[in-house]
């Protein structure tokens, strides 16, 4: 649980007349980024050492309240984990309560969007606060406004994976329907920085967009590292000659589904290189799932094809090696080498994975050179 700490001088909090880009109806707590100045490139602002962020209290207490007045269809926390033997560790939660169909539930909440009425989320309970761009050079908060066009709408979600599980959605109408948006990626990644808290990830998944028929991203608490965040890498592409665009692309090894991961400290390049390389994947019809981690100085690529015998992907999570169980039987008899066989069987084979690893790092040398 997170306590309220209180924040001197640091951040201004604006009044309920403060002039904003707004439309009417919705009313939520709203939260602006500091400014971006001229062309500088965006750098992660993730200091650990600082403690708890705003935003990080903001939203954990935003959530928690949520969870105290019995909006969760169950209690996440209490649910049983436990590390799969092997030398992955690989982690399993048992819980009969979530299902992969839980995203359906919210078509409602989605589909208010498209409402020309637009007093029809005032009394959402799931809206937790929206985020946006600022223009002054600090962040400010506004404890009860109107989400601005270009903001993002964090959702609370009832069916959580993990601890603060929550939906990342635009707030302006007609973005629901894009594929993707690399404005929406960036406010993502920047979340991801300003949040400040390690167990802090944020997901994408293709074919949930597909399934939904909304782009949105998700993210939640996760304690310890994933076991794909303790991977060896083996270094593809390294450009450093420029302290403003350095961008470091990798490849996992040992890992049972291939992945590609992309790390810089400057998230404008991060998010140019990563948008780019995910346009090419879906001209290709390629489904992947993205991980953004380490604050928003890295993200993870998961390229997949569908299981030929399930007709299943993975998602995020699982990629990154965390899986649910439904029964005490599966969860009791889960095991390294049935995961691994699972990941394997929606793996790209390896002469596509070359055919990825060489675009990976000639649009990466393309964007920051």
């Amino acid at each position: 649980m997170v306590s309220a700490t209180k924040v001197e001088g640091e951040y201004s909090f604006l009044s309920k007349n403060s002039h904003l880009d707004q439309s009417e109806g919705v009313k939520t707590h709203l939260y602006h980024f500091g400014a971006e100045h001229g062309n500088d490139d965006l750098k992660s602002t993730a200091c650990p050492e600082q403690g708890p962020s705003l935003l990080d209290t903001i939203l954990l207490s935003q959530w928690d309240n949520f969870a105290w007045k019995g909006h969760l269809d169950y209690d996440v926390t209490a649910c049983q984990l436990k590390v799969i033997e092997g030398g992955i560790n690989f982690v399993g939660q048992l819980n009969n309560k979530w299902n992969s169909f839980s995203l359906k539930e919210y078509d409602k909440l989605f589909e208010s969007f498209r409402c020309s009425k637009p007093n029809s989320m005032k009394s959402y309970e799931g809206l937790l606060l929206c985020v946006a761009q600022g223009e002054n050079d600090r962040p400010e908060v506004a404890p009860s406004a109107s989400p601005p066009k270009d903001g993002l709408l964090l959702i609370a979600n009832a069916y959580p994976v993990e601890y603060g599980h929550i939906f990342l959605v635009p707030a302006a109408v007609n973005q629901l329907s894009c594929y993707w948006d690399k404005r929406m990626f960036g406010l993502a990644t920047k979340i991801a920085s300003e949040v400040n808290n390690a167990a802090f990830r944020v997901f994408f998944d293709s074919r949930t967009h597909v399934v939904s028929d909304h782009m949105f991203f998700q993210a939640c608490y996760f304690p310890n590292p994933l076991p794909v965040e303790s991977a060896s890498t083996v270094v593809l592409y390294e450009y450093g000659g420029n302290a403003r665009s350095d961008i470091i692309v990798s490849e996992t090894v040992g890992y049972p589904l291939k992945a590609i991961v992309f790390t810089s400290n400057n998230l404008k390049a991060l998010v140019n290189v990563v948008s780019e390389i995910c346009f090419s994947l879906h001209d290709n019809t390629t489904a992947y799932s993205l991980l953004i981690s380490n604050n928003g100085t890295k993200v993870f690529l998961f390229p997949q094809v569908k299981n030929l015998v399930t007709g299943c992907s993975l998602s995020t999570w699982e990629c990154g090696g965390y899986f649910i169980y439904h029964t005490k039987f599966e969860f009791d008899n889960a095991s390294e080498t049935e995961i691994s066989k699972r990941m394997a069987s929606v793996s790209l084979q390896d002469s596509a994975f070359e055919d990825l690893k060489h675009l990976c790092c000639a649009i990466a040398h393309d964007l920051v050179k």
